[in-house]
């Protein structure tokens, strides 16, 4: 009956042949060598797993339903079904072609390879194979499902493929010269054999540590590398090759048996390895990956083929995701050798992930995703081998004093400062890693035998200072001392450390326990802001501070002749600075400065006294000396050229000449004519050299120029001046109130308003500003008593002071009176003192500090970072808001130095307790840059432009 049914089923096909020729793309192959070469055109259908080949052809249904396959396409069908993949092969070459067809999928169930002869009508079985069979029945004796093939001179076949598998399967078939085709499965099974060796070799190691230590670990370890040699000998076929070739029904669930073993080892040893240091969550975690685990190793006794296939995928992700969670919960909770172990476990679990999804067919198929797993086994090895003899995996212990050594263990290692134990005799008995790195050592051996000979006092840069630290110890138990170091290299550091002298209580021998903080890198920066203290940071020159301060020593000494002062100013300057860029300005200093410096050639300090004028003190020389020096400058500014963007410009100076009278008691009153004299000399044009003589009709009528001075006390009989405020926001909280400074305009004789630049600096030169002073705080008080609305609004109000009201000896009492004549909280104001006027004025405006403070008011100290000796004194000043100069936020967003200077002010106050407010905010860009460093207030154009103060009643 099966004969008669198959003869008509041939007949059938004969008949419909010409049907059959339906338009299928041939894969052409060439006489030439190859090597390997993958089919392109396949096609493919899934249809019931009964039909045959010979159903197949007969019908014009199925064969006329082939689909071409992607390259990226995998299949997915059920255990009923079954895949078939066609593809018509020719020989176009001139010789027949010997090669053999590769499948390479050692998990399929079943596999039938047809090469079907359409012009003979020819139907021929080239291998029926898979792991339901034998390994002996396998046409080629390789792991892969290949068969050999022969096509005559310009031949054309159909090759048919039937699969069988409930699963996932991949879809390439490859052509391959016979002798590389040998050649590629001998190096794939020496890969393997290498890999399968190395993990049969860690499971042996781990149970020799088991016979000699009778841990458990190590037996939940060796049966992991077994179980996941094992897994990876049935993934690539190696299992079925060697172990059992006669009997594959052990195939259809020994992967999923040897997936749960391993799955289930692996829990176990991470469960043991890490119980003291997870919480309650992972535990209920690790159940369920330990019965999930026992779920995949029993499913061949409850589930299908697709179902198994599904609890293999869930098992794996869940375990990896599981133990990813508690990797990176003991990589964050600082557990550096546990966490070895579970990155280890993880690793492994993921080369089992790669592997399958390699024999899936969805990674590359020319590239050996076998050395890929290789190398993450090794490191696997090296991660538990690492820490495997330094942490011992032993259960809890109840005792407390377990406990407590663990702790102070933990301290000890994982100290940030680096930390010692060493005999009195300098011999180091432990070091933590913190103070390796401090050293530059690698290891505690390396540290030990560096110090064998002189002890810790190796890492003495002056080894008299050990002994002082000894000697100290000896007088009190604890100690901390400032060291100057060597490290390894014998490259210097700094350190703070503190020692502490005990003595066992068993043999009451002496040790010293210490602690060592590297502090090179702030002794650095204190170094450098000592530098800046007293220079300038674009020039490095001496800066207007230490100009002073050495012209103000000059001063003080008594007799004649004491010397003169140069000062020099750059004509050209604010043009070049408009018509280029601040870029170009600064580049103009730094080559005017070295000009100078190199003309004045020691003659005595230069400094930058300001942004485009410069000093020289010139100790004990006369008036002569000072012209010959300053011709010398002159001449040697006319021969320089300064260049900018394809342009040369020629510099012009102007230099003022003063000599110091005995009668001069200040370096501001030199420094006042000297300034005089330059002005006058730039008055009379470039280049000019001006000897300040109080005789002079050019100083006279000079000084006549500033009689406007007598409009200033008008204006304050007259009330002429009228009060502006700008507000101030908060950049980090939200506002609760009004907060705004307090500005000043000089309202003249037609109502136009001028600015405070323009009168200010005469008013303190002749000594005005206390007497403004008061009439600002005077009015505004008023104003509040008659606005209390206003007053209930606000929150703060900024009112500036001037350093001649701060020497003022009645100013404090005055500002007391106004406070209790016109009832207003202390709290509401903050009283501005400009960073200069602090220094200068240090006893007096320390007093007024603290009288004002102490009653409610709040202080705020003015163009913080103008002068960098403000780090310094800023602990003498009880301030509570620090005004960034605005020079440094103007250009914040183009020179880094500006942010570098405004991000270490801000830091500084903080430090401090203090708030920062940053002035000339002038862009919404500004302000973004400002938030990002951490500044509490800012003050500008992109706020609020100044208004009048009686506007706000509007």
């Amino acid at each position: 009956m099966r004969v008669a049914k198959h003869g008509v089923l041939l007949l059938l096909w004969l008949l419909s042949c010409n049907v059959f020729a339906f338009h299928a793309q041939v894969n052409h192959l060439a006489d030439k060598p190859f090597g390997r070469q993958s089919l392109h055109q396949v096609y493919f259908q899934v249809i019931p797993a009964d039909k045959t080949i010979d159903d197949l052809l007969a019908d014009p249904l199925y064969h006329h339903s082939f689909q071409i396959l992607t390259p990226a396409q995998r299949l997915l069908f059920s255990e009923h079904q079954a895949v078939w993949l066609f593809a018509r092969l020719k020989n176009s070459g001139n010789r027949p072609l010997h090669t053999v067809l590769e499948y390479e999928f050692p998990l399929a169930d079943k596999i039938e390879i047809y090469q079907v002869d359409r012009e003979h009508q020819d139907v021929r079985l080239l291998s029926r194979t898979g792991n339901d069979y034998p390994f002996s029945e396998r046409a080629l004796p390789y792991r892969s499902f290949a068969a050999a093939i022969t096509l005559a001179p310009d031949e054309e076949a159909d090759i048919f493929f039937k699969i069988q598998d409930a699963a996932v399967i991949p879809s390439e078939l490859r052509l391959w010269q016979a002798d590389h085709f040998s050649a590629a499965k001998q190096r794939q099974a020496m890969v393997d054999g290498l890999l399968q060796g190395f993990l049969l070799l860690l499971a042996l190691y781990n149970l020799i540590l088991l016979a000699q230590t009778g841990a458990r670990h190590y037996l939940y370890f060796a049966g992991f590398f077994v179980s996941f040699a094992l897994t990876i000998a049935v993934l690539n076929g190696m299992a079925f090759a060697l172990l059992w070739p006669g009997y594959p029904e052990i195939n259809q669930a020994i992967l999923y048996i040897v997936v749960g073993v391993n799955l289930l080892c692996l829990n176990l040893f991470v469960r043991y390895a890490v119980q003291t240091l997870s919480g309650s969550w992972w535990h209920l975690s690790n159940h369920i990956s330990n019965f999930v685990a026992l779920l995949l190793l029993f499913s061949p006794l409850f589930a299908g083929g697709q179902l198994r296939l599904y609890l293999l995928f869930f098992a794996i992700c869940w375990v990896l995701g599981s133990n990813l969670l508690l990797a990176f919960r003991l990589s964050l909770q600082g557990h550096p050798q546990a966490r070895s172990f579970v990155w280890a476990c993880v690793f492994i679990i993921i080369c089992a992930l790669l592997l399958t999804l390699s024999q899936a067919g969805y990674l590359h198929a020319d590239f050996n995703w076998s050395y890929i797993l290789f190398s993450l086994v090794l490191l696997c090895l090296a991660l538990t081998s690492f820490n495997l003899h330094k942490f011992q995996l032993k259960p809890v212990a109840s005792s407390a004093t377990l406990a407590e050594l663990q702790n102070y263990h933990d301290i000890f290692h994982n100290a940030v400062e680096g930390m010692f134990i060493t005999t009195i005799d300098g011999r180091l008995l432990s070091a933590n890693s913190a103070l390796l790195h401090i050293l530059g050592y690698q290891n505690e051996e390396q540290l030990k035998q560096a110090i064998a000979g002189d002890g810790m006092a190796r890492f003495y840069a002056d080894p008299g200072q050990y002994q002082h630290v000894l000697q100290q110890l000896e007088m009190g138990s604890r100690k901390r001392f400032e060291i100057h170091g060597l490290r390894a290299d014998n490259s210097p550091f700094w350190a703070l450390m503190s020692v502490c002298l005990t003595q066992s209580e068993q043999d009451r021998k002496a040790f010293i326990h210490g602690s060592v903080i590297d502090i090179t890198e702030q002794k650095l920066v204190h170094e450098q802001l000592a530098y800046l203290a007293n220079h300038d940071a674009l020039t490095a020159l001496y800066n207007r501070y230490y100009f002073e301060q050495q012209l103000q020593s000059l001063c003080e000494q008594p007799g004649v002749g004491k010397g003169c002062v140069l000062y020099i100013d750059v004509d050209k300057f604010r043009l070049i600075n408009s018509n280029y860029s601040h870029s170009a300005a600064d580049a103009l200093l730094k080559q005017l400065s070295e000009v100078l410096k190199q003309a004045a050639h020691h003659n005595g300090p230069l400094a930058r006294l300001d942004s485009d004028e410069f000093g020289i003190l010139l100790a004990g020389k006369n008036a002569n000396e000072a012209f010959s020096l300053a011709y010398r400058l002159l001449d040697a500014v006319r021969e320089f050229r300064f260049i900018w963007q394809d342009s040369i410009h020629s510099i012009s100076v102007c230099i003022g000449i003063a000599e110091i009278q005995p009668t001069d008691s200040s370096a501001e009153i030199i420094l006042k004519k000297a300034e005089t004299a330059c002005n006058i000399a730039k008055d009379k044009g470039e280049n000019r050299i001006q000897l300040f003589d109080s005789t002079d009709q050019d100083t006279q009528r000079h000084q006549a120029e500033v009689s406007w001075v007598t409009q200033l006390r008008q204006a304050i009989q007259e009330d002429r001046f009228v009060i502006y405020q700008q507000p101030i926001q908060a950049l980090t909280q939200p506002a609760a109130g009004l907060h705004y400074e307090l500005l000043l305009r000089l309202q003249d004789d037609t109502d136009n308003l001028t600015p405070p630049a323009s009168f200010i600096a005469s008013a303190e030169r002749y000594g005005l500003m206390p007497q403004i002073d008061r009439w600002v705080i005077r009015h505004y008080f008023r104003w509040l008593q008659q606005h209390s609305a206003h007053l209930d609004n606000l929150q703060l109000c900024h009112i500036n002071l001037s350093g001649s009201s701060l020497l003022d000896p009645v100013f404090m009492q005055d500002v007391q009176q106004m406070f209790e004549h016109f009832a207003i909280p202390f709290n509401r104001i903050c009283f501005e003192i400009s960073e200069s006027v602090a220094l200068v004025n240090l006893q007096s405006t320390l007093a007024f500090i603290e009288h004002f403070r102490s009653r409610g008011c709040l202080i705020a100290l003015d163009d913080f970072g103008s002068g960098f000796s403000s780090y310094s004194y800023l602990k003498q000043f009880p301030a509570d808001f620090i005004k960034i100069d605005g020079h440094f936020v103007r250009d914040l967003l183009d020179d880094h130095y500006d942010k570098a200077i405004v991000k270490s002010i801000h830091e500084v106050a903080r430090a401090m307790g203090l708030q920062s407010i940053a002035k000339f905010a002038e862009s919404n860009d500004i302000l973004l840059a400002l938030k990002m460093v951490g500044i509490d207030y800012a003050q500008g154009y992109a706020i609020a432009r100044p208004s009048p103060l009686a506007n706000m009643m509007d």
